[in-house]
């Protein structure tokens, strides 16, 4: 498909080093923001963290513990009222039984559980997984269709073809986490600077300068 050391050596020339990338301090603002992001812009989600944290319901406990109305009001600036405050809520449900034995779990069946939260769909899965559980992931996201597609490269129309269609190359790369981390930051700044006709890409986050401190 794509020689993936290359690109990486290729955008890092061109967009300079972009460290861990995504933003947040802990592991499940990094995962709230994952899901609040969805369809909406990034400053959208950013000030629905902004409210939540004024609101102490920044911890998995509290959020899941919290009236549904209020964490609606807390996080409408994100959109789709109806929607994001039960998925948050039900991430921060699975985050609060099960995040601390998710070291335990082969990086599949933690990818599964993810997937089995509701809400948490294959990109979410993705960004969780590496930007919160620090394990190999490659977000087949539009930026990453749209760089690939840039250079050649044939993508499959689907999330999960697309994932599929890049196991081999990934394999091949050898990539350390904080590389994906990485790449992935470089391939949305670069993302940024092409023009296309698809549906515009729902995840948007500025770059962190380093990885989550811990799991919980």
């Amino acid at each position: 498909m794509i020689d993936l050391r290359a690109l990486h050596r290729e955008l890092r020339a061109l967009h300079g080093p972009q460290g861990w990338w995504w933003p947040g301090e802990e592991p499940f603002e990094i995962a709230v923001g994952a899901v609040l992001v969805q369809r909406s812009r990034w400053e959208q989600a950013a000030a629905a963290i902004t409210a939540l944290r004024g609101a102490g319901l920044l911890e998995a406990e509290a959020l899941a513990g919290a009236d549904e109305e209020d964490v609606r009001a807390l996080v409408r600036p994100a959109g789709f009222s109806r929607t994001k405050p039960r998925r948050v809520q039900a991430l921060a449900r699975w985050w609060d039984e099960h995040a601390d034995a998710a070291h335990e779990l082969s990086d599949a069946a933690l990818r599964t559980e993810l997937l089995g939260v509701e809400g948490v769909g294959e990109e979410t899965a993705d960004a969780i997984s590496l930007y919160c559980f620090c394990r190999p992931a490659f977000l087949c996201d539009e930026y990453a269709r749209r760089v690939l597609r840039a250079r050649g490269a044939m993508v499959p129309g689907s999330y999960r073809a697309f994932r599929r269609a890049l196991e081999g190359v990934l394999a091949e790369a050898e990539f350390e986490v904080a590389e994906l981390a990485e790449l992935h930051g470089l391939i949305v700044e670069e993302g940024k600077t092409l023009r296309s006709s698809s549906a515009p890409p729902t995840v948007e986050p500025a770059r962190s300068a380093a990885p989550p401190r811990a799991r919980r």
